[in-house]
């Protein structure tokens, strides 16, 4: 038995079938309340995901964007991770490309929650 093969398929089905839970939550309209802006009254990276999500659904694009910026370009951000991850020889440049990464989302999460930001869920 092929060990990698199995925890690979292991990894990410669970990782599918948690995608796809989300998506039939959204889809449904469902809301999913968030609890650090429950309680801080600040907005995580994930604020608006679900809106994003269903809004992406329906064709929105706009909206969707609006809702959650971060969710909308996380597919091209995984998507270059990966091509770093296949394409280099170090290990260095993906760590550096992930560092960049969280950067970004604390940067993102501090302008979401300045008064007025366009980045602030509806």
């Amino acid at each position: 038995m092929n060990v990698i093969k199995t925890k690979f398929f292991k990894q990410y089905g669970v990782l599918a079938m948690l995608a796809f839970s989300y998506l039939v939550v959204a889809a449904a309209g469902l809301r999913i309340a968030c609890p650090i802006h429950a309680l801080t009254g600040f907005y995580c990276p994930g604020c608006g995901s679900t809106r994003a999500v269903k809004a992406a659904l329906n064709g929105d694009l706009p909206l969707a964007f609006h809702d959650n910026a971060l969710l909308m370009a996380s597919p091209a951000v995984i998507a270059s991770a990966l091509l770093i991850e296949k394409s280099s020889q170090k290990r260095i440049w993906l760590y550096a490309f992930l560092s960049i990464v969280l950067v970004a989302v604390v940067i993102f999460t501090v302008i979401r929650n300045q008064p007025g930001s366009q980045f602030a869920p509806l």
